[in-house]
């Protein structure tokens, strides 16, 4: 089965990109890279309708990567 992200609508595409960024982030602790109040720094700047679900979803991928 495919799918085709040109076919999502925006809102859909943005909330990827959401947690593309806060896996990635989770992804940069585990391997030592960034610590993790500098990725809450990296959050609280952002616009604020972003930042809790920047902050579930950084929490949901950096549980699955350290377990």
């Amino acid at each position: 089965m495919s799918h085709n992200l040109c076919n999502l609508s925006r809102q859909d595409k943005y909330q990827i990109q959401l947690e593309y960024e806060a896996s990635f982030w989770a992804y940069q602790i585990k391997r030592g890279k960034k610590t993790r109040e500098l990725i809450y720094d990296t959050i609280n700047a952002r616009p604020l309708s972003e930042q809790d679900t920047l902050k579930q979803k950084f929490e949901f991928y950096l549980g699955l990567m350290l377990a």
